[in-house]
Protein backbone atom coordinates (compact mmCIF):
# COMPACT_ATOMS: atom_id res chain seq x y z
CA UNK A 1 0.00 0.00 0.00
CA UNK A 2 2.63 2.54 0.76
CA UNK A 3 4.62 1.75 -2.37
CA UNK A 4 1.10 2.56 -4.48
CA UNK A 5 0.81 5.31 -2.71
CA UNK A 6 4.26 6.27 -3.47
CA UNK A 7 3.42 5.50 -7.27
CA UNK A 8 0.84 7.27 -7.08
CA UNK A 9 2.21 10.60 -5.04
CA UNK A 10 5.26 10.25 -7.64
CA UNK A 11 3.02 10.52 -10.78
CA UNK A 12 0.92 13.12 -9.46
CA UNK A 13 4.18 15.75 -8.95
CA UNK A 14 5.54 13.98 -12.73
CA UNK A 15 2.21 15.06 -14.38
CA UNK A 16 2.71 18.44 -12.25
CA UNK A 17 -0.98 19.07 -12.07
CA UNK A 18 -2.89 19.82 -9.12
CA UNK A 19 -6.55 19.67 -10.21
CA UNK A 20 -8.19 20.47 -6.65
CA UNK A 21 -6.34 23.74 -6.96
CA UNK A 22 -7.63 24.23 -10.93
CA UNK A 23 -11.05 23.35 -10.51
CA UNK A 24 -11.55 26.17 -7.52
CA UNK A 25 -9.15 28.77 -9.23
CA UNK A 26 -10.87 32.11 -9.98
CA UNK A 27 -9.90 31.98 -13.79
CA UNK A 28 -11.98 29.00 -14.17
CA UNK A 29 -15.18 29.94 -11.80
CA UNK A 30 -15.06 33.88 -13.36
CA UNK A 31 -14.83 31.87 -16.59
CA UNK A 32 -18.38 29.76 -15.81
CA UNK A 33 -19.72 33.10 -15.16
CA UNK A 34 -19.22 34.36 -18.33
CA UNK A 35 -20.87 31.51 -19.76
CA UNK A 36 -23.72 31.43 -17.58
CA UNK A 37 -24.16 35.16 -17.78
CA UNK A 38 -23.64 34.92 -21.29
CA UNK A 39 -26.25 31.65 -22.13
CA UNK A 40 -28.97 34.34 -19.58
CA UNK A 41 -28.68 37.10 -21.58
CA UNK A 42 -28.69 35.08 -25.24
CA UNK A 43 -32.34 34.47 -23.96
CA UNK A 44 -32.98 37.91 -22.69
CA UNK A 45 -31.67 39.00 -26.13
CA UNK A 46 -31.70 38.21 -29.36
CA UNK A 47 -28.65 41.18 -30.28
CA UNK A 48 -26.33 39.44 -27.73
CA UNK A 49 -25.09 36.48 -29.48
CA UNK A 50 -24.17 38.44 -32.65
CA UNK A 51 -20.90 39.21 -34.19
CA UNK A 52 -21.58 42.75 -34.21
CA UNK A 53 -22.29 42.76 -30.37
CA UNK A 54 -19.23 40.60 -29.49
CA UNK A 55 -17.17 42.88 -31.47
CA UNK A 56 -18.54 46.04 -29.72
CA UNK A 57 -17.53 44.22 -26.28
CA UNK A 58 -14.22 43.60 -26.93
CA UNK A 59 -13.12 46.70 -28.42
CA UNK A 60 -14.95 48.37 -25.40
CA UNK A 61 -13.08 46.23 -22.86
CA UNK A 62 -9.47 46.28 -24.79
CA UNK A 63 -7.79 49.43 -23.22
CA UNK A 64 -9.11 48.41 -19.68
CA UNK A 65 -7.50 45.03 -20.88
CA UNK A 66 -4.50 46.88 -20.95
CA UNK A 67 -4.51 48.90 -18.79
CA UNK A 68 -5.30 45.86 -16.29
CA UNK A 69 -2.18 43.69 -17.07
CA UNK A 70 0.28 46.52 -15.55
CA UNK A 71 -2.10 46.26 -12.37
CA UNK A 72 -1.65 43.15 -11.92
CA UNK A 73 1.83 43.53 -11.99
CA UNK A 74 1.58 46.02 -9.35
CA UNK A 75 -1.00 44.32 -7.24
CA UNK A 76 0.88 41.02 -7.23
CA UNK A 77 3.52 42.77 -6.10
CA UNK A 78 1.85 43.66 -3.12
CA UNK A 79 1.14 47.57 -4.23
CA UNK A 80 -1.51 49.70 -5.81
CA UNK A 81 -1.83 52.17 -8.55
CA UNK A 82 -4.52 54.34 -8.77
CA UNK A 83 -2.83 56.62 -11.22
CA UNK A 84 -3.44 54.44 -14.47
CA UNK A 85 -6.50 56.74 -15.49
CA UNK A 86 -4.57 60.34 -15.67
CA UNK A 87 -1.45 58.09 -17.37
CA UNK A 88 -3.86 57.42 -19.93
CA UNK A 89 -5.37 60.93 -20.66
CA UNK A 90 -2.13 62.04 -20.34
CA UNK A 91 -0.31 60.06 -22.97
CA UNK A 92 -3.25 60.60 -24.87
CA UNK A 93 -3.26 64.50 -24.90
CA UNK A 94 0.94 64.42 -25.06
CA UNK A 95 0.39 62.58 -28.58
CA UNK A 96 -2.37 64.47 -29.95
CA UNK A 97 -0.40 67.80 -28.97
CA UNK A 98 2.62 66.50 -30.62
CA UNK A 99 0.71 65.76 -33.96
CA UNK A 100 -0.69 69.10 -33.40
CA UNK A 101 2.85 70.81 -33.66
CA UNK A 102 4.25 68.57 -36.68
CA UNK A 103 5.47 65.96 -35.11
CA UNK A 104 5.55 62.52 -36.25
CA UNK A 105 4.25 59.20 -35.19
CA UNK A 106 7.31 57.29 -33.80
CA UNK A 107 7.85 61.15 -31.99
CA UNK A 108 4.36 61.16 -30.61
CA UNK A 109 4.27 57.27 -29.46
CA UNK A 110 7.76 58.29 -27.90
CA UNK A 111 6.36 61.38 -26.25
CA UNK A 112 3.64 59.86 -24.75
CA UNK A 113 5.47 56.64 -23.97
CA UNK A 114 7.82 59.38 -22.57
CA UNK A 115 4.82 60.41 -19.76
CA UNK A 116 4.41 57.39 -18.89
CA UNK A 117 8.37 56.23 -18.31
CA UNK A 118 8.13 59.21 -15.70
CA UNK A 119 5.00 59.15 -13.91
CA UNK A 120 6.14 55.21 -13.19
CA UNK A 121 9.39 56.05 -12.56
CA UNK A 122 8.20 58.79 -9.68
CA UNK A 123 5.88 56.11 -8.27
CA UNK A 124 8.25 53.41 -8.04
CA UNK A 125 11.00 56.12 -6.34
CA UNK A 126 8.78 57.67 -3.68
CA UNK A 127 6.97 53.85 -2.83
CA UNK A 128 10.48 51.65 -2.96
CA UNK A 129 13.25 54.08 -1.81
CA UNK A 130 11.01 56.70 0.37
CA UNK A 131 8.84 54.65 1.52
CA UNK A 132 5.78 56.45 0.76
CA UNK A 133 1.99 54.71 1.32
CA UNK A 134 1.73 53.39 -2.60
CA UNK A 135 -2.26 54.30 -2.14
CA UNK A 136 -1.43 58.10 -1.03
CA UNK A 137 1.09 58.46 -3.73
CA UNK A 138 -0.69 57.16 -6.46
CA UNK A 139 -3.64 59.16 -5.56
CA UNK A 140 -1.44 62.18 -5.85
CA UNK A 141 -0.07 61.41 -8.80
CA UNK A 142 -3.72 60.74 -10.00
CA UNK A 143 -4.50 64.29 -9.16
CA UNK A 144 -1.54 65.82 -10.66
CA UNK A 145 -1.73 63.85 -13.73
CA UNK A 146 -5.33 64.59 -14.22
CA UNK A 147 -4.72 68.23 -13.63
CA UNK A 148 -1.62 68.05 -15.88
CA UNK A 149 -4.04 66.95 -18.78
CA UNK A 150 -6.56 70.01 -18.49
CA UNK A 151 -3.90 72.28 -18.45
CA UNK A 152 -2.40 71.06 -21.39
CA UNK A 153 -5.29 70.98 -23.39
CA UNK A 154 -7.33 73.75 -21.98
CA UNK A 155 -10.16 71.54 -21.21
CA UNK A 156 -11.62 71.13 -24.59
CA UNK A 157 -10.97 67.90 -26.73
CA UNK A 158 -7.73 67.97 -29.39
CA UNK A 159 -8.54 65.93 -32.36
CA UNK A 160 -5.26 66.29 -34.82
CA UNK A 161 -4.38 63.04 -35.44
CA UNK A 162 -3.45 61.83 -39.07
CA UNK A 163 -5.25 59.29 -40.38
CA UNK A 164 -2.40 57.14 -40.73
CA UNK A 165 -2.33 56.74 -37.01
CA UNK A 166 -5.89 55.90 -36.60
CA UNK A 167 -5.39 52.66 -38.70
CA UNK A 168 -3.45 51.36 -35.81
CA UNK A 169 -6.40 50.61 -33.67
CA UNK A 170 -9.03 50.65 -36.34
CA UNK A 171 -7.82 48.74 -39.21
CA UNK A 172 -7.35 45.09 -39.62
CA UNK A 173 -4.62 43.29 -40.99
CA UNK A 174 -5.97 39.66 -40.08
CA UNK A 175 -9.13 38.56 -40.94
CA UNK A 176 -11.37 41.58 -40.18
CA UNK A 177 -10.33 41.52 -36.73
CA UNK A 178 -9.71 45.32 -35.78
CA UNK A 179 -6.05 46.10 -34.44
CA UNK A 180 -7.08 46.62 -31.34
CA UNK A 181 -8.29 42.94 -30.45
CA UNK A 182 -5.25 42.14 -31.64
CA UNK A 183 -3.00 44.19 -29.68
CA UNK A 184 -4.94 43.66 -26.58
CA UNK A 185 -4.78 39.90 -27.01
CA UNK A 186 -1.06 39.87 -27.75
CA UNK A 187 0.00 42.36 -24.83
CA UNK A 188 -2.12 39.67 -22.61
CA UNK A 189 -0.74 36.60 -24.04
CA UNK A 190 2.69 38.07 -24.00
CA UNK A 191 2.32 38.96 -20.43
CA UNK A 192 0.53 36.37 -19.17
CA UNK A 193 3.39 33.44 -20.14
CA UNK A 194 6.13 36.45 -19.03
CA UNK A 195 4.01 36.27 -15.23
CA UNK A 196 3.79 32.35 -15.71
CA UNK A 197 7.33 31.30 -16.95
CA UNK A 198 9.60 33.83 -16.51
CA UNK A 199 12.14 33.57 -13.36
CA UNK A 200 12.50 37.77 -13.27
CA UNK A 201 8.76 38.59 -13.69
CA UNK A 202 7.80 35.18 -10.80
CA UNK A 203 9.49 37.67 -8.50
CA UNK A 204 6.76 39.82 -8.34
CA UNK A 205 4.61 37.00 -6.93
CA UNK A 206 7.06 36.21 -4.45
CA UNK A 207 7.81 39.76 -3.18
CA UNK A 208 3.67 39.93 -2.67
CA UNK A 209 3.58 37.07 -0.86
CA UNK A 210 6.54 38.14 1.72
CA UNK A 211 8.53 41.11 1.40
CA UNK A 212 10.90 39.50 4.13
CA UNK A 213 10.98 36.25 2.48
CA UNK A 214 11.93 38.38 -0.94
CA UNK A 215 14.73 39.97 0.71
CA UNK A 216 16.51 36.81 2.27
CA UNK A 217 16.37 35.39 -1.19
CA UNK A 218 18.46 37.71 -2.63
CA UNK A 219 16.08 40.00 -4.75
CA UNK A 220 16.78 43.53 -4.85
CA UNK A 221 13.04 44.78 -3.09
CA UNK A 222 13.40 48.22 -4.20
CA UNK A 223 14.24 48.02 -7.62
CA UNK A 224 11.83 45.30 -8.45
CA UNK A 225 8.73 47.98 -6.89
CA UNK A 226 10.47 50.46 -9.08
CA UNK A 227 10.37 48.53 -12.13
CA UNK A 228 6.59 47.15 -11.61
CA UNK A 229 5.42 50.92 -11.24
CA UNK A 230 7.54 51.46 -14.36
CA UNK A 231 6.01 48.74 -16.40
CA UNK A 232 2.33 49.55 -14.84
CA UNK A 233 2.75 53.15 -16.01
CA UNK A 234 4.06 52.09 -19.50
CA UNK A 235 1.48 49.91 -20.44
CA UNK A 236 -1.23 52.48 -19.02
CA UNK A 237 0.43 55.15 -21.59
CA UNK A 238 0.09 52.41 -24.03
CA UNK A 239 -3.67 52.41 -23.60
CA UNK A 240 -3.64 56.05 -23.81
CA UNK A 241 -1.84 55.87 -27.27
CA UNK A 242 -4.38 53.50 -28.77
CA UNK A 243 -7.48 55.36 -27.38
CA UNK A 244 -6.15 58.22 -29.22
CA UNK A 245 -5.73 56.14 -32.47
CA UNK A 246 -9.33 54.43 -31.75
CA UNK A 247 -11.23 57.91 -31.41
CA UNK A 248 -9.47 59.71 -33.21
CA UNK A 249 -9.10 62.40 -30.85
CA UNK A 250 -8.42 63.13 -26.72
CA UNK A 251 -10.61 64.58 -24.28
CA UNK A 252 -9.95 66.21 -21.02
CA UNK A 253 -11.62 63.31 -19.25
CA UNK A 254 -10.33 60.48 -20.88
CA UNK A 255 -10.63 57.34 -18.56
CA UNK A 256 -11.95 59.28 -15.75
CA UNK A 257 -12.39 56.39 -12.99
CA UNK A 258 -10.99 53.62 -15.01
CA UNK A 259 -8.58 52.77 -12.08
CA UNK A 260 -11.17 51.91 -9.66
CA UNK A 261 -13.33 49.73 -12.85
CA UNK A 262 -9.86 47.89 -13.53
CA UNK A 263 -8.99 47.03 -10.13
CA UNK A 264 -12.38 45.48 -9.41
CA UNK A 265 -11.64 43.73 -12.84
CA UNK A 266 -8.33 42.62 -11.64
CA UNK A 267 -9.64 41.78 -8.68
CA UNK A 268 -12.40 39.79 -9.68
CA UNK A 269 -9.83 37.77 -11.72
CA UNK A 270 -8.25 36.76 -8.54
CA UNK A 271 -5.81 38.99 -8.00
CA UNK A 272 -5.32 39.78 -4.25
CA UNK A 273 -5.77 42.99 -2.98
CA UNK A 274 -2.62 41.59 -0.16
CA UNK A 275 -0.38 40.61 -2.89
CA UNK A 276 1.71 37.39 -3.92
CA UNK A 277 -1.96 35.88 -5.78
CA UNK A 278 -2.78 36.97 -9.68
CA UNK A 279 -2.70 36.11 -12.89
CA UNK A 280 -3.07 38.36 -16.45
CA UNK A 281 -5.17 35.42 -17.49
CA UNK A 282 -7.65 36.13 -14.75
CA UNK A 283 -7.40 39.76 -14.89
CA UNK A 284 -8.43 39.85 -18.30
CA UNK A 285 -11.62 37.59 -17.52
CA UNK A 286 -12.33 39.97 -15.00
CA UNK A 287 -12.41 42.57 -17.17
CA UNK A 288 -14.79 41.08 -20.18
CA UNK A 289 -17.03 39.48 -17.50
CA UNK A 290 -17.69 43.55 -16.28
CA UNK A 291 -17.86 44.48 -20.14
CA UNK A 292 -20.04 41.58 -20.13
CA UNK A 293 -22.37 42.95 -17.54
CA UNK A 294 -22.19 46.24 -18.82
CA UNK A 295 -23.41 45.24 -22.42
CA UNK A 296 -26.53 42.96 -21.24
CA UNK A 297 -27.54 46.17 -18.83
CA UNK A 298 -27.25 48.35 -22.41
CA UNK A 299 -28.94 45.46 -24.39
CA UNK A 300 -31.96 45.56 -21.64
CA UNK A 301 -32.50 49.43 -21.44
CA UNK A 302 -30.94 49.64 -17.94
CA UNK A 303 -30.53 52.87 -17.05
CA UNK A 304 -26.45 53.85 -17.66
CA UNK A 305 -26.22 54.94 -13.78
CA UNK A 306 -27.12 51.35 -12.58
CA UNK A 307 -23.43 50.16 -13.91
CA UNK A 308 -21.62 51.99 -11.18
CA UNK A 309 -23.57 49.85 -8.72
CA UNK A 310 -23.40 46.32 -10.09
CA UNK A 311 -19.48 47.09 -10.46
CA UNK A 312 -19.24 48.50 -6.84
CA UNK A 313 -21.45 45.30 -5.87
CA UNK A 314 -19.17 43.01 -7.69
CA UNK A 315 -16.12 44.51 -6.34
CA UNK A 316 -17.37 44.12 -2.62
CA UNK A 317 -18.26 40.68 -3.21
CA UNK A 318 -14.80 40.18 -4.80
CA UNK A 319 -12.92 41.65 -1.52
CA UNK A 320 -14.92 39.60 0.69
CA UNK A 321 -14.35 36.25 -0.83
CA UNK A 322 -10.42 37.18 -1.49
CA UNK A 323 -10.38 38.16 2.50
CA UNK A 324 -12.30 34.69 3.44
CA UNK A 325 -9.78 32.84 1.42
CA UNK A 326 -6.97 34.54 2.72
CA UNK A 327 -8.36 34.10 6.52
CA UNK A 328 -8.75 30.46 5.52
CA UNK A 329 -5.01 29.97 4.63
Amino acid sequence: MSTETTTHSSLGQKDGIDWKRVLLSRELIVAIFIVAASLIATMMSPYFLTIANWKNILIGISIEMIVAIGLTIVLVSGGIDLSVGSVVALSGVTITLIFDAGGGTVLALGGGMGVGLLVGVVNGAFIAYVKLNPLITTLGTMAIGRSAVYIMSGGYALSSIPASYKIMANGSVLAGIPNLILITVILSTVFHIAMWRNVWFRKFTFLGGSEIAALRAGIDVRRLKLAGYVLCALLAATGGAVVVARLGSSFPNTASGMELRVITAVIVGGCSIYGGRGTVLGAALGVLFLGLMNNILVLNSVSVYWQGVASGCVLILAVLSDAIINRGN
